[in-house]
């Protein structure tokens, strides 16, 4: 007799769930409970707009080493489904992806909606139904069947149940309900408000690669990667995986600690200063703001300069090897 799946969460696990779920068994009926009126709403933010689909490690033992908390538990997953087998999924159903120098992969299109449309098609393709606005309060194990109860007090029976909620307190309340038990929660994956001179009305500036250091509860955290000076902070690839990896001391200290960046990790003082020096020499009557380091914006470079008592209209010529050290 064909079995009904119940799978609650409409993001993208519940969609792949569900798709999994009717390629791999005797399914005659799945349905996908979602509690918004919008499924895959995250996927159409995610990336910026443009879906970060995953990642060109292909190592699964590296790729699972990236993340603080599960690595061990996500050996065997990405080694029956890693990157490759992902790509090849929506390339197979005419979904072209690229990859960036910072190894994540986008749609060509750049659009989020090609991920999010892809998805609905093979859901629809699959015969999945999808329920939007059904918040689920209730999971009861019946010993034969799941009983799952929606807020207005209905109830439906299912052979099997997914949860595939996501950061959503309601999917651990439910899986609780089935007697799970639940590490406290902390946020993860956040940006960093940082009130300093050297960032203030810089919004929008970014950094290709940067190098980060977190001190927090006497512990460091590193990582490397593009970074983005926000209205309030800094954010952008680096700064968010950074505060996964310290996610739990930094909720242990209200979120304070000292955060190191390197700005040119490539370079070193020394570097830097023999390269300025002989620019001093070639190209002495040009303005000092006009020797912004690859990788520094010009305005970010500026900013520097002022910060460091520096006219970054001077000659450069005219620097002392005292400043140009400073």
């Amino acid at each position: 007799m064909a079995k009904r799946i119940g799978i609650v969460g409409g993001g993208a696990a519940g969609f792949f769930a569900a798709l999994s779920a009717a390629e791999s068994i005797d399914a005659g009926n799945i349905q996908i409970f979602e509690a918004t009126k919008k499924p895959l709403a995250k996927v159409l933010i995610s990336g910026g707009g443009r879906c970060n689909v995953t990642n060109s490690t292909l190592n699964p033992r590296e790729l699972a080493a990236s993340y603080p908390r599960g690595s061990k538990e996500l050996l065997g997953p990405f080694h029956r489904f890693g990157v490759q087998e992902t790509v090849a999924w929506f390339e197979k159903r005419g979904v072209e992806l690229k990859v960036e120098s910072d190894g994540r992969v986008f749609p060509v299109t750049d659009n989020s909606s090609t991920i999010a449309n892809c998805l609905k098609s093979a859901v629809n393709k699959a015969q999945v139904s999808i329920r939007t606005g059904q918040k689920i309060v209730q999971l009861r194990d019946d010993s034969e069947e799941l009983i799952i109860t929606f807020q207005n007090g209905e109830k439906e029976s299912f052979q099997h149940v997914i949860l595939a909620t996501g950061g959503s307190r309601g999917g651990f309340a439910l899986a609780s309900q089935l007697g799970h038990t639940i590490v406290p929660l902390v946020p993860s994956l956040f940006t960093f408000e940082i009130a300093d001179e050297l960032l203030t009305d810089l919004s929008g500036i970014s950094f290709q690669n940067v190098a980060l250091e977190l001190l927090v509860a006497g512990k460091r955290f590193k990582r490397r990667g593009p970074m983005l000076i926000t209205h309030w902070g800094l954010s952008g690839p680096a700064i968010i995986q950074l505060s996964s990896l310290a996610a739990r001391e930094l909720h242990e200290c209200t979120y304070r600690g000292t955060l190191t960046v390197s700005f040119l990790p490539e370079e070193s003082e020394e570097s830097l200063l023999n390269w300025l020096a002989t620019e001093q020499q070639s190209s002495p009557k040009k303005e000092l703001l006009a020797f912004a380091p690859e990788g520094i914006p010009k305005r970010f470079w500026e900013r520097v300069l002022c910060l460091n008592g520096l006219d970054p209209k001077i000659r450069i010529h005219d620097v002392s090897s005292k400043l140009l050290r400073k």
